[in-house]
Parts: structure tokens; sequence; C-alpha cells
């Protein structure tokens, strides 16, 4: 199965989780309402279970998703975590040392095993 679709507003980045003056951590209204959007903008069908191929591709005033089934279900990762939190970590970790700022980077391909 195969879904691609365009979210025809302007990509935004993630902002950091914010603190309360109690330590409880929320994220911030932008991203909440960025998040909102995309929710309420997709049109495909869910994905229930099995692992999955996503493509994401920012322009400036678009992004577009394709999501597709992966046919081998054979060889499921061990690693538990979400993808992008794992490349956070290692992308941030080199900030200031590979490169200046991990902003430079336009590519990036992810995979668990």
């Amino acid at each position: 199965m195969i879904h691609k679709q365009i979210f025809n507003f302007r990509p935004k980045s993630k902002q950091r989780p914010r603190m309360t003056r109690t330590g409880r951590a929320y994220t911030p209204k932008e991203t909440k309402e960025y998040e909102d959007s995309i929710a309420q903008a997709y049109s495909g069908v869910m994905f229930a279970e099995g692992p999955l191929h996503v493509t994401l591709i920012f322009d400036n005033d678009k992004t577009e998703i394709t999501i597709q089934s992966v046919e081998d279900k054979s060889n499921p990762s061990k690693l538990r975590g979400d993808i992008d939190n794992y490349a956070k970590s290692v992308l941030d970790g080199l900030n200031g040392i590979a490169y200046t700022d991990d902003k430079q980077i336009v590519s990036l391909k992810l995979r668990k095993k």
C-alpha cells in the first residue's frame, strides 16, 4: 500500500519543549498548531502495523509525504525508539564538530535494523 500527499502550507520546525514553573514539560503553541494542521489535512489511510518507508520533501510553501508499506517483514528492528530521535541525537552531537549547524543538512536518509 502507498499514500502520497502534499500539504500546501509552509513547513515548520518542531520547537523544543517548554517548562512550566512547576517543572511540567509542554509543547509550544505554534508547534502544537502546526502538528494539528498536518493531522487535520491528512487524507490517507492508517497504516496500523508493519514497517514503513516514509519520504518527506520540504519546500518553501509545501510538504510532500509518501508512506509505503514494506513488503519484507522478516527482520524487524530490535531498536524500539523513534527513528527521528536516534537521528536527532547524532546530528545534534556533531553540531560544531562535523558542521557548523545541523540546519545545513538538506537531505537525510534513515533506517533501523
